[in-house]
């Protein structure tokens, strides 16, 4: 019994041996008969390996209204490569056009290797499949292309519509994008922009509502050129990150940005602080030109402003976390002198900067307000205060005061300090934070709105372009997952 066993044992393992040797030899024939194809789209790598329609892939980057870069890396491994049938030469860098982007279009690679007689096609989804899902419609008899951004989604997207609502250009990024549009440079270069969260949560100020980020700049064709922060000057290091309202993007060598400071005030009137010497968040404003500060305008200098804040202004109490008793959320420039109107949310106020001498020229809204609003006139947590071609303000009215959000269009007489025409659009909403508008058509009360978010709430509309003079809705935007999104833009 036991030679037999001994023989059963000794046949079962020269089986097993021999099995293995016959799969060994199965999967390198496989492997040698599934050649791989390195490549990379747009400046990201990707893989083939996967044949057919079923394994289709994922890029991060491309657009359906310029040129999109492939190179292929491998290039000793093939002898031909298409893209969509049209040959390209895999000996360096080739460029190829999309129709169309959306989520049944795909990009055909058919790539025949070396010692091959035939192609082998590889799949790539013209739409990310990490796209979030989403509603549109749009049927707007205003030209231009959408500029939108993700928010707080697990896969983070800057993307433009065309005026048809269909995807013409994304980019996936590694973190919350914000305040993405194209600029005109002063020079009539075409640039793209948006500022991108800091993923270091360390360089976060805790408890307060912003991200550190930095600007990131794209040429026309949607490469980047361009990493922003901070310069050096006045207790600000050079490398400093930004914060994520606004920026304005003059040329290559020329932009204004902003940033958030933590920072311990000495200077807050002892009838605010008690004798108290709290930290609050300074807001620094720097306009850098050729590399150096030219101008920087800092809260914190403005005694006035501890006495007008709204919110987070408890001075006189202990406390380690940072009042955010000022918050700038937004900046343009007054093409009339060229200053700086900008939005300061927790003051409820729009205040005019002198850009050569950091002067408060004026104080429209809140305790500071020098215009005489009314009640009714009167905004509360606003954003994204802007200047129309024909000389009049509007600003995004939270409506925090009332839970009512609004369009705020309002024409002042700047040397006398008066409203000389005032109008309001109901939102029939109420959205907390966030928010942007844009005055599409003056004559028709068009305008282009970033709803912002609600507090705590999932929502159904990120973005519409209403016509509030015929109650009519061109355009709308919603993410299915229920997002928000923090501003958009109309652009030609």
């Amino acid at each position: 019994m036991k030679r037999k066993n001994l023989f059963k044992i000794v046949f079962l393992c020269s089986v097993l041996f021999i099995f293995g040797i016959f799969v060994n030899r199965v999967f390198a024939n496989q492997n040698k008969s599934k050649p791989t194809l390195y490549i990379s789209i747009n400046g990201y790598d990707i893989t083939l390996s996967k044949e057919g329609i079923f394994n289709s892939q994922n890029v991060k980057q491309l657009n359906s209204t310029a040129q999109n870069s492939i190179a292929v890396k491998n290039n000793d491994k093939a002898s031909i490569v298409k893209i969509n049938d049209k040959e390209i030469d895999i000996s360096k860098n080739s460029t190829f056009e999309l129709k169309e982007i959306s989520s049944s279009s795909k990009i055909k690679i058919s790539v025949m290797y070396k010692n091959e007689s035939s192609y082998r096609n590889y799949y790539i989804n013209s739409l990310s499949k990490n796209f979030p899902k989403y509603n549109v419609t749009a049927n707007s008899p205003y030209d231009g292309d959408y500029y939108l951004t993700t928010h707080n989604e697990e896969h983070n997207f800057v993307f433009k519509l065309n005026n048809d609502g269909n995807i013409i250009f994304y980019k996936e990024v590694e973190s919350n994008p914000f305040d993405f549009k194209k600029i005109t440079t002063e020079d009539g270069k075409i640039r793209y922009g948006y500022l991108l969260q800091d993923k270091d949560s360390t360089k976060r100020i805790n408890a307060v509502g912003y991200s550190p980020t930095y600007l990131v700049i794209l040429d026309e064709n949607y490469n980047e050129i361009n990493k922003i922060t901070m310069e050096k000057s006045k207790n600000i290091d050079a490398g400093t990150e930004l914060e994520n309202h606004d920026f304005i993007y003059i040329n290559d060598n020329h932009y204004i940005v902003s940033s958030y400071q933590k920072v311990k005030a000495t200077n807050i009137p002892s009838s605010l602080s008690k004798g108290n010497s709290p930290y609050v968040v300074n807001s620094v404003l720097q306009e850098i030109k050729d590399g150096k500060v030219v101008w920087q305008w800092e809260s914190t200098d403005n005694q006035k402003l501890y006495s007008e804040s709204v919110e987070n202004n408890t001075f006189s109490q202990k406390s380690d976390s940072a009042l955010d008793y000022v918050h700038f959320n937004s900046m343009a420039i007054d093409p009339n002198d060229g200053n700086l109107i900008c939005s300061f949310r927790n003051l409820d106020e729009v205040i005019k900067l002198d850009r050569k001498t950091g002067e408060i020229l004026w104080t429209l809204g809140g305790l500071g307000d020098e215009f005489n609003l009314t009640d009714n006139q009167k905004f509360s947590r606003q954003h994204n205060t802007r200047i129309t071609e024909d000389g009049y303000i509007t600003l995004y009215d939270n409506g925090v005061k009332n839970q009512a959000t609004r369009v705020v269009k309002i024409k002042l007489d700047e040397e006398n300090k008066k409203v000389t025409e005032y109008n309001s659009y109901s939102i029939d909403d109420y959205y907390k934070y966030m928010g942007s508008v844009q005055e599409i058509d003056s004559d028709k009360n068009v305008f282009l709105i970033g709803t912002g978010g609600k507090a705590g709430e999932s929502q159904d509309l990120v973005a519409m372009e209403k016509d509030f003079s015929n109650d009519k809705i061109y355009f709308k935007f919603s993410f299915k997952s229920g997002e928000s999104m923090y501003r958009c833009y109309k652009i030609q």
